[in-house]
C-alpha cells in the first residue's frame, strides 16, 4: 500500500507549479495578483472536459445551499472552488499530494474564498473525520488510482451523514480490453486500478450505500477526445488546460491520445454514480 501511495504521489508533484500556473495566466491576459474563481477555469480542472464536466456533476449531485461538503481528491481546488460558489455550502477538499494541497489554499485565497474552503493532505482510505461529518462526498476522476475501493466506500459511508451522497465519476474497464499506457492518471497498470461499472456498483451496496442513479458519460467523453483533435489539427489552442499539463507538455498529450484511442476502442468506458447512505 504504501508503495502504491509513493507512486501516486510521485506521478503527480511538480516541483514549481504554482509558478507555471502563473505564467500561463499571464500569457492568457489574467492577472494572478487579482484573480476571481472563474478566471481559473482555464487551468484549474484536473480532468476531461473541464470546467463543463464539474458542472454536469454538480447538477446532478443534488449539493444544496448549507451542506458540508467533502471534495475527495481536490487536486488544485477547481472543483471545491465552483461547489462552493454554485451552491454556497461548506466544503472540505483532501489529496494525497501536498504540493495540489498548498497550491489549492493559495488559488483559493487569492479568489477570497478562504473563508468557505479548507484543505488538508490525507489519504482518502483512513481520512481525519468523524464519524457522519459531511453531507455530501464529491469525487471526480480519482478512483482510478485506489487499489482498495471497497475500503474507499467503507471510509465514504462512514464520515457521511445517514441520507448524505456520494457522487463518484470515474474511468472504468471497458469490456474490449486493457487501455493502452500511458494515461493521464497512471504512467502504467501497477497503480491504475480500473473497475467495470457494475463492479463499482456492487462494491458501493456491500459498504452500506444504496446506487440511486447511474449516469452514463461515454458519449460526451468521447465527443471531447473528437473536438480534442480537431482543434489541434485547425491549429486552435485547447478551450482548457489540464493542470497535469504544465508538467511536461508532450508527455501529457501522449496521455490524451492514449485515453481517446482507449474510449473509442471501448478499453474505457466513464461514469458518474450517485449512491445514498440509508
Amino acid at each position: 500500500m504504501a508503495k502504491v501511495e509513493s507512486a501516486v504521489q510521485d506521478h503527480y508533484k511538480d516541483d514549481g507549479l504554482m509558478e507555471r500556473i502563473f505564467a500561463f495566466l499571464e500569457k492568457i491576459g489574467i492577472d494572478p495578483g487579482n484573480l476571481t474563481h472563474e478566471d481559473l477555469y482555464a487551468c484549474d480542472q484536473m480532468h476531461a472536459r473541464g470546467i463543463a464536466a464539474t458542472r454536469e456533476h454538480v447538477d446532478y449531485s443534488g449539493i444544496a445551499p448549507g451542506m458540508r461538503v467533502l471534495d475527495l481528491g481536490c487536486g488544485i481546488g477547481g472543483s471545491s472552488r465552483y461547489i462552493r460558489t454554485a451552491r454556497d455550502c461548506w466544503v472540505t477538499g483532501i489529496d494525497l499530494t501536498q504540493e495540489f494541497i498548498d497550491v489549492a489554499r493559495e488559488l483559493t485565497e487569492r479568489c477570497g474564498l478562504g473563508d468557505g474552503i479548507e484543505y488538508f493532505q490525507a489519504n482518502a482510505l483512513d481520512m481525519p473525520f468523524e464519524d457522519a461529518s459531511f453531507d455530501h462526498v464529491w469525487s471526480h476522476n480519482v478512483t482510478m488510482n485506489i487499489e482498495d475501493k471497497a475500503g474507499l466506500v467503507t471510509e465514504i459511508a462512514r464520515i457521511l451523514k445517514p441520507g448524505g451522497r456520494f457522487s463518484c465519476s470515474e474511468i472504468e474497464q471497458g469490456p474490449s480490453g486493457d487501455p493502452f499506457y500511458p494515461l493521464p492518471w497512471a504512467s502504467e497498470p501497477t497503480f491504475s486500478f480500473l473497475v467495470t461499472p457494475d463492479e463499482m456498483c456492487a462494491l458501493q451496496s456491500a459498504g452500506g450505500l444504496r446506487v440511486v442513479e447511474q449516469i452514463d458519460l461515454n458519449e460526451a467523453n468521447l465527443a471531447f477526445f473528437r473536438e480534442g483533435r480537431e482543434r489541434a489539427k485547425s491549429g486552435k489552442p485547447p478551450q482548457n488546460i489540464n493542470p497535469l499539463a504544465f508538467k511536461s507538455r508532450d508527455d501529457f498529450l501522449e496521455r490524451v491520445r492514449n485515453a481517446g484511442k482507449s474510449a473509442e476502442e471501448g478499453r474505457l468506458v466513464e461514469q458518474l454514480i450517485i449512491a445514498e447512505k440509508s
